[in-house]
């Protein structure tokens, strides 16, 4: 082998090894939702500590002080989605998460959490947040879009 073909295929072997031991941003994503209930749908339901649930107070006193907690729901799901559109995850599903808090019957934070798992093309995942959301909106033109999406994506 020639010293110009060995050098090559050293790199792409170091590459290939390299690119291997990466985690993707969806496992490092798993990881940290192991320790940070905000990257989970509806908190991951689990049970919150004193300061979470001070935070959460907090929080729901000012989102409601000028609108209801209906109209602030929308609004975090419309911030939501802006942020995943940017591609910022992360603060997308607070948002999500923040929408649930407000108002746990808003089918447009279920779309939000399904709609951050499509992106990491998890559509098991993605599926059953739009099945949560369509049993509170069976006409969500959105949700109902997007579960054929990824729907058809498994295929």
């Amino acid at each position: 082998m020639n010293h110009k073909v060995h050098t090559v295929f050293v790199i792409l072997l170091t590459f290939m090894m390299v690119s291997c031991n990466t985690p993707s941003p969806y496992q490092v994503w798993r990881e940290q939702a192991k320790t940070n209930i905000r990257l989970l749908p509806e908190y991951g339901n689990v049970q919150k500590n004193k300061q979470q649930l001070a935070a959460d107070s907090a929080f729901l006193k000012e989102a409601t002080k000028e609108e209801t907690a209906e109209k602030a729901s929308e609004m975090m799901v419309q911030l939501g989605f802006k942020h995943l559109n940017q591609g910022d995850r992360q603060t997308a599903m607070y948002r999500f998460n923040q929408a649930w808090l407000l108002n746990p019957q808003n089918a447009g934070a279920y779309w939000g959490f399904g709609s951050v798992y499509f992106s990491f093309q998890d559509y098991k995942n993605a599926i059953a947040q739009y099945n949560k959301g369509l049993k509170l909106d069976p006409r969500n033109k959105d949700i109902v879009r997007d579960r054929i999406r990824a729907t058809e994506s498994m295929r």
